[in-house]
């Protein structure tokens, strides 16, 4: 494989046929923070089926590297990046099993339930499971203010907790804890952030932060606009806790979310 971190690959492939499970090669190695398991991270890439001639998809051509959660990407990429260090240049060769095969492929890429597909990597960034906003961001707002219980230092895991009594918001309601330094969330950004969040019934709890046990979902990372939790903190800057409440509607009860904001892509 051809090109330079940041530099679109060439990809050159032999005439064996493909591993048949998965394979990460190191092409040049990065001195940055390690990739953590469950981790967001933002990354340019080059996709290709093996023994074929042109990218199914890649981020060099769109003049901007991605974002994602490791959780929410194919088995191979979050099995063979974490451990691997910002700045490397990883090639990756998937399996079907790790790939789009359990899916039976990806028609709309030209992927085939049967086909190993290989991608260069590059680590831009990462955003580990134990991060969390700014710990000198900016307070606004003090927490006995507030209609919830919310606890941890800024710069640290958080936690919400709905008391006995405390009236449901009747809408959306995003109020700043603490603002960060940095460029504020916009319309049609990729967000990658941490939350915890608990429900008024109680029905609903969770956290991206890891558990007492280590065990973690880790951080979110989605485009703002498709009705996610980040959308809420669109004119936030990065850095920022906020409390975010929604009111309930037909799919969801009424809940709370500590939520801080991590990156912007």
């Amino acid at each position: 494989m051809g090109g330079e971190f940041g530099a679109a690959p060439e990809f050159t492939f032999p005439d064996s046929a493909p591993p048949a499970d998965l394979q990460v090669e190191v092409l040049s190695e990065g001195d940055g923070p390690m990739v953590q398991p469950g981790a967001a991270v933002l990354a340019d890439y080059a996709g290709m089926v093996w023994g074929q001639d042109a990218t199914f998809d890649d981020s060099y051509s769109r003049g901007a590297p991605s974002m994602f959660s490791l959780n929410q990407v194919v088995q191979g990429w979050t099995e063979g990046i974490p451990e691997h260090s910002v700045g490397s240049r990883l090639l990756i060769s998937v399996p079907p099993d790790l790939g789009y095969g359990p899916n039976g492929g990806n028609p709309q890429a030209g992927i085939g339930p049967e086909d190993t597909i290989v991608f260069v990597v590059d680590l831009v960034e990462t955003y580990n499971p134990d991060m969390a906003g700014e710990a000198d961001a900016s307070v606004q707002t003090e927490l006995a203010d507030l209609p919830v219980e919310v606890s941890g230092e800024l710069g640290e895991p958080a936690t919400v907790t709905i008391p006995e009594g405390a009236e449901e918001p009747a809408e959306l309601q995003v109020i700043t804890l603490a603002e960060g330094s940095g460029d504020p969330v916009a319309a049609g950004d990729s967000v990658a952030a941490a939350f915890a969040m608990n429900s008024w019934d109680g029905s609903v709890q969770g956290s991206t932060w890891p558990s007492d046990s280590g065990e973690s979902p880790g951080p979110v990372a989605a485009p703002v606009g498709q009705g996610m939790i980040v959308d809420a903190v669109v004119d936030v800057p990065v850095g920022s806790r906020v409390l975010v409440l929604l009111p309930s509607s037909e799919q969801q009860p009424a809940a709370a979310y500590v939520l801080d904001v991590l990156a912007t892509a």
